[in-house]
């Protein structure tokens, strides 16, 4: 199914379908949103063109055209979108055939196979039969989803009221480079606590949380087309080279070979869209 309009997919009832696998794709505009809500149906959702953030109660996590997110049936989530994107949306009953049994929100490496399978699951009927091909093909789908372990993208919440305000500084200001004992000053703390909050209510260091957050924050930005350079002084970093050994450390490849295979499949399709046109056209 394809929607025109963000605000059309108010409308739907995926819940109430009678297929176990139905979607859509749709463009949200520059500064979409959908509040915090929750589905009894899981939720495969996936970009692809531009930038989407999900955010639940436990964590946020901002996700690429190399990234789809699985959201666990219950689980309350918001999204946001800053820039335009294409997206897709897939809700799967509990119970369909293949359907994987993880639990809150998973991020799910996207291969030319899910992707094109994505765009096609979402465009079946929502109440085709148990034996069709579009169920056989939904099928396939989420037997083929596999969780990407080495995908830093989740940036865990805190709750305390005083590492919530550190966090906050440096969400306004990525490239804030005050140390830690300055940063849990201006919140009214030590820092050993803060240090402590952030530990055991996100599972890692304040260092590792405050680079995690860089790390997402330039993901998002190179992904609407910033240079490398721009976005390494925009979080914080010295030199474009220290900046690209951090995305190395945490991506485990540089911010351009990360969005090759994005940037080359777009090209792809510009020609095979090119190549199909009638000659004479314009």
């Amino acid at each position: 199914m394809s929607l025109s309009r963000q605000t059309d997919l108010d409308k739907l009832s995926p819940d109430d379908a009678q297929a176990p696998v139905v979607g859509v794709s749709s463009h949200w505009p520059s500064q979409s949103e959908k509040a915090q809500h929750a589905h009894a149906r899981h939720q495969l959702m996936y970009s692809q063109k531009g930038v989407i953030h999900v955010s639940t109660p436990t964590g946020s996590w901002i996700l690429p055209p190399t990234r789809s997110i699985w959201i666990s049936g219950g689980t309350p989530h918001a999204l946001v979108v800053k820039r335009p994107v294409e997206l897709t949306i897939l809700w799967v009953e509990r119970d369909a055939p293949g359907a994987p049994d993880w639990v809150g929100c998973n991020v799910v490496s996207v291969s030319s196979l899910i992707r094109e399978l994505l765009s096609i699951c979402a465009e079946q009927p929502w109440d085709y039969a148990p034996d069709s091909r579009s169920s056989r093909l939904a099928q396939v789908l989420l037997e083929q989803l596999e969780v990407h372990e080495q995908a830093p993208l989740e940036l865990p919440e805190v709750s305390d009221p005083r590492a919530e305000r550190v966090a906050a500084i440096l969400r306004a200001d990525p490239a804030d480079r005050r140390p830690l004992v300055e940063l849990a000053s201006a919140a009214g703390a030590s820092h050993r606590t803060i240090e402590r909050l952030f530990a055991s209510e996100t599972g890692m260091s304040f260092g590792r949380w405050r680079v995690r957050h860089r790390m997402i924050t330039a993901l998002e930005q190179l992904a609407h087309g910033e240079s490398v350079s721009n976005v390494a002084y925009a979080v914080g970093y010295d030199t474009p080279s220290s900046f690209i050994a951090a995305f190395r450390a945490s991506f485990g490849t540089t911010p351009t070979a990360y969005f090759q295979e994005v940037n080359n499949r777009r090209a792809s399709k510009e020609r095979q869209f090119t190549s199909s046109r009638p000659w004479g056209c314009s």
